[in-house]
């Protein structure tokens, strides 16, 4: 019988992983936890063999060993930060992909384990132009979108939403400079940024309507459960746009509360199509009560939420993981 959980993360993650592990271990669980980044450093080991007969791998660090076939369950945390001390950019990418590459045929390998959530299905679902496709067929209200390289169409979606315009990514929200990150923030589009508008021409971008919104939401689903959580991100003038700030995470109101019915029942029927057991949906409220779908995140943070309202979003990982894997299983 199956009876390890995988975590697999990174040795930066903080408070995200070591919660659920010490709730983990406190139910008396099987835990492994791969930090990758310890991979490059040599503090954790891996080996992986293959022949006409067998195939299977085996994870070690001083804490431990695991086994491939002793997987029941996997928490796909944040493993994808290698910190290879390569100063060469080139060979620096090479070993990631190589690393990168390997480590994706180890777990494609895990196809009987339970995965929270697995690689490819975080993959598909964190595309924004999919997502908008599936949210659309299931009935959610959505902000008029334009993906685009013609300047002249989004100068003309610019007039017809008169002037209420947001700019967003459409997959990655930061840039990476060596060490540091830059956040790429939702953006409303002025009259300046117009004046550089052929900049579109070299880069299809995503522009939204703005919604004249009076809270927002933040709502995190885990296996059957859901944690509805408002956010009044109206209180300060630096979250009216987009709330996600690093020096005002904490700053902000979040209220519990509870969803309608019918929007409860539309983000369990999404978390289905994509394939997915855990992720956090963002919707926004206007002065009328409508609310409107903007996006769902596949692979959340949640553990601020944790500490600021008391939900135990933390609590409800553990026990989907712990679960037997004859109870819950997912395709890798």
């Amino acid at each position: 019988m199956k009876t390890d959980i995988l975590i697999l993360t990174n040795s930066e993650d903080g408070e995200h992983t070591s919660v659920v592990e010490n709730k983990l271990r406190a139910r008396g669980g099987r835990i492994f936890r791969l930090d990758v980044d310890k991979l490059v450093s040599g503090q954790s080991s891996v080996v992986m063999r293959a022949g006409s007969s067998d195939w299977g791998f085996a994870l070690a660090n001083t804490s431990g060993k695991v086994l491939s076939d002793g997987i029941k369950s996997v928490w796909y945390r944040r493993p994808n930060v290698f910190n290879f001390a390569i100063s060469d950019p080139i060979q620096k990418r090479y070993s990631e992909r190589e690393l990168e590459m390997f480590l994706e045929g180890l777990w494609l390998g895990l196809s009987d384990a339970f995965w929270l959530n697995s690689p490819w299905k975080l993959e598909s679902a964190r595309k924004k132009i999919y997502q908008l496709k599936v949210a659309q067929t299931l009935g959610f209200v959505i902000p008029r979108t334009i993906v685009t390289n013609n300047p002249e169409e989004v100068e003309k979606f610019f007039g017809e939403c008169r002037g209420q315009v947001v700019f967003k990514a459409i997959y990655a929200e930061f840039l990476r400079y060596g060490d540091k990150q830059f956040n790429i923030p939702t953006t409303r589009v002025t009259n300046q940024h117009l004046e550089r508008l052929k900049l579109v021409q070299t880069l299809p971008s995503l522009f939204q309507q703005l919604i004249p919104k009076v809270f927002e939401w933040r709502v995190t689903v885990v296996g059957d459960q859901i944690f509805p959580i408002r956010i009044n991100s109206q209180e300060y003038e630096e979250t009216m746009v987009d709330w996600r700030r690093p020096d005002f995470v904490t700053k902000l109101n979040y209220q519990v509360d509870s969803l309608p019915d019918e929007l409860t029942r539309r983000c369990m029927a999404m978390m289905d199509i994509m394939g997915l057991s855990y992720g956090a949906f963002d919707f926004v409220t206007d002065e009328k009560g409508e609310t409107y779908f903007l996006e769902l995140n596949s692979n959340p943070q949640w553990y601020w939420l944790e500490d600021l309202t008391g939900v135990l979003i933390s609590d409800a990982i553990a026990d989907i993981l712990a679960l037997a894997p004859e109870e819950r299983r997912t395709e890798p």
